[in-house]
């Protein structure tokens, strides 16, 4: 079995920037500590992007595009380097895996399990490429003939949240790469290893300088990035909060941008689904990444008479759940992120009692667990659309349960909410499935299941974004669409 002191030395230029194609000094002292969330000891030190290293990054983005070979090269060689991406992410899969978990806490076996699916995003790309319409060929209404061809939208800022950076980071990179785009990635300073890593990779394949730039830098910097003129579009995950501030600076310049932002899901019990393989559903799902996905079903919506058995169900299984090492196979849920994260968390189960909901499971840190960002699965019964534990994303294994009188009820409950990011619909009709999910205000509705499908797309209503990740849809948001009209 890995430990985490194996990944410890994998990164080979911690206190460098990968910029224009190679490693460079940062121009300042300045270094970033990753704390591992399960030891609460230093993982590795890496190097700090200043004022000076973020203009470097855009001018070296900036020239690949406007001067370089990279947009002009055929569709062809494009999906060429994608393909090596992924042959050379794949190499490095088991190290991939191992400094997600040790910089972040998600569980090693579920990450290795994870990997391939990762690792093929550019691969998968690549072959996107042969069937998505660059070039259309249309009939003007004046005669003659034309073209409606989708081109690079330019230099691309992907910026990448602390918990799944690597795949975050590879929905961006790979269709603004297979577009002809080139790409400045910013890593956040909790958790960028992995896409040291990437860049490594990058570097190994010889892709062109200048096309893909990786640096870690604070918020304040990162925003030097939205701001630049140089930047044509912004893709951003993250808080609503800092999306909300980014999509105001890119109004501000005209830019182009993808937000995918909050959630506060609901899953919803129907009449007809057996209770008991409901509440096993949604425990589990409670304890992916320890709760810190945008995605997660957090808002549980269960009919009146079901609302005790269901409650009694989801405790039994969090009072068995081990807590634990992200590198031991028996651990099922990892540790939060970092200090502040379980804070807030910790914050919310007390806000949640004070505000007159009922406690029934969890609620507070591992007794046997003397260090680490721990905390326990936690289950609130008899929440109340109103309270904080029922519209805020608190971004941890905590479950709000809210009682519905009937269908109707319960799709007014689900679409309660500022987000629309994610939601789940339990019924054994299908067709009945399908209704409600037309009737909920998300991007994604799954049937009996907690599930995502980024080779689809994913993305949110209201508060939780603009703009679509995955699949066709997203390939388009990194495209300008020109129309081309001739004389014959």
């Amino acid at each position: 079995m890995p430990i985490q002191d194996d990944f410890r030395g994998v990164i080979a230029h911690p206190d460098q920037l990968f910029i224009g194609g190679r490693w460079v000094a940062p121009t300042s002292d300045e270094v970033i500590d990753v704390v591992s969330p399960a030891t609460e000891e230093n993982f590795f030190r890496l190097a700090a992007a200043g004022p000076a290293d973020i203009d470097a990054a855009i001018t070296a983005a900036r020239t690949a595009f406007d001067q370089g070979p990279w947009p002009r090269l055929s569709l062809g060689e494009r999906a060429g380097f994608l393909r090596a991406l992924s042959k050379e992410l794949t190499a490095r899969a088991e190290i991939l895996s191992g400094v997600w978990a040790g910089e972040m806490g998600a569980l090693f076996s579920i990450n290795t399990q994870l990997m391939p699916m990762l690792t093929g995003i550019y691969a998968d790309h690549a072959d996107m490429g042969d069937s998505f319409p660059f070039v259309e060929p249309h009939a003007p209404a004046g005669g003659g003939s034309g073209l409606l061809v989708r081109e690079p939208v330019g230099v691309v800022a992907a910026i990448v949240p602390w918990n799944g950076p690597l795949m975050l980071a590879n929905w961006k990179c790979a269709p603004a790469l297979l577009a002809g785009c080139t790409v400045i990635l910013k890593a956040s300073p909790e958790a960028a290893g992995t896409l040291y890593l990437l860049a490594e990779a990058a570097e190994a394949i010889g892709l062109p300088e200048g096309v893909l730039n990786v640096l870690v830098a604070d918020r304040e910097n990162s925003e030097l990035l939205v701001r630049d003129v140089r930047v044509d579009k912004v893709s951003f995950t993250g808080s609503t909060a800092a999306g909300r501030r980014i999509g105001g600076i890119c109004g501000d310049r005209i830019a182009r941008c993808t937000l995918e932002l909050g959630g506060k899901s609901p899953a919803i019990l129907l009449d007809d689904y057996d209770p008991d393989t409901f509440a096993v559903t949604v425990a589990e799902a409670a304890l992916i990444m320890a709760g810190q996905a945008c995605s997660a079903l957090t808002r549980i919506i269960v009919p009146r008479t079901k609302h005790a058995r269901v409650a009694e169900a989801i405790k039994a299984r969090f009072d068995t759940v081990r807590i634990g090492d992200p590198f031991d196979p028996a651990t099922e849920l990892g540790p939060l992120a970092m200090a502040r994260q379980r804070e807030k968390v910790e914050y919310y189960i007390a806000e949640g009692q004070s505000e007159g909901a009922q406690l029934v499971a969890g609620g507070k840190r591992p007794s046997d667990l003397e260090r680490g960002y721990y905390i326990e699965p936690t289950l609130f019964t008899n929440v109340e659309s109103h309270m904080r534990i029922a519209q805020e994303e608190i971004f941890g294994p905590v479950l709000s349960m809210m009682i519905a009188d009937d269908e109707e009820h319960a799709m007014e409950i689900a679409n309660r909410s500022d987000y629309g990011l994610n939601a789940s619909v339990f019924t054994n009709d299908r067709d009945r499935a399908i209704a409600a999910a037309r009737r909920l205000r998300s991007g994604t509705v799954a049937h009996n299941a907690f599930r995502n499908d980024f080779t689809i797309a994913f993305g949110g209503f209201k508060q939780s974004g603009i703009g679509r990740e995955g699949g066709i849809e997203g390939l388009r948001h990194y495209t300008e669409t020109k129309t081309i009209l001739l004389e014959s």
